[in-house]
Formats: C-alpha cells, structure tokens, sequence
C-alpha cells in the first residue's frame, strides 16, 4: 500500500491497513515495530495512547516525510568485512 493511499481520509479504508501502513511507516523511521490495535469506531491505542483515526493517517504521512528525508544510514564494513574484500581483491 501506497503511502498516497493511506494519507486521503477514505471512511471505507479498513482500520488493518492503517494499522498496518502506520507500523511499516513507523518501523521505518524509528526501527521498532509499533504497539496499535483497533479499539472501534475509529479509534486506535497507539503505543499507550488512544488516538483517532484522522491523527494516525496524518501521523502516517509524517513518518513517510520523514522517512524520505532521513534515509537509514547503513553501517560501514566491519573491520572483518574489509579484510576478506582486501584479500579477495589479491
């Protein structure tokens, strides 16, 4: 799912895929899942907290903001990683 999809207040939307688009948003930016479950009538516990529907697609477009500008920096070679290359390249 789109994050596109996610961000139109669509009342048909499903609350799982909310959930499930908030947590992938979430584990994304901050790389630990989520605690989100329904509670009804568009309502969410969003790790602790009760949160609207509305608030958790605005929170999802947010995170995708975020997730754009602050690409996940992948950690250098360790120093094992270098050697086999360096000897691989001999």
């Amino acid at each position: 799912m789109s994050a596109a999809l996610t961000a139109v207040n669509d009342p048909t939307l499903p609350p799982r895929y909310v959930m499930d688009s908030y947590k992938r948003a979430y584990y994304n930016v901050h790389g630990r899942e989520p605690s989100v479950r329904y509670m009804g009538n568009h309502w969410f516990h969003v790790n602790g907290e009760t949160v609207h529907r509305l608030t958790l697609i605005e929170e999802v477009a947010r995170l995708h903001e975020i997730g754009q500008v602050h690409k996940p920096v992948h950690p250098e070679k360790s120093v094992i990683h270098r050697l086999i290359a360096r000897l691989r390249s001999l």
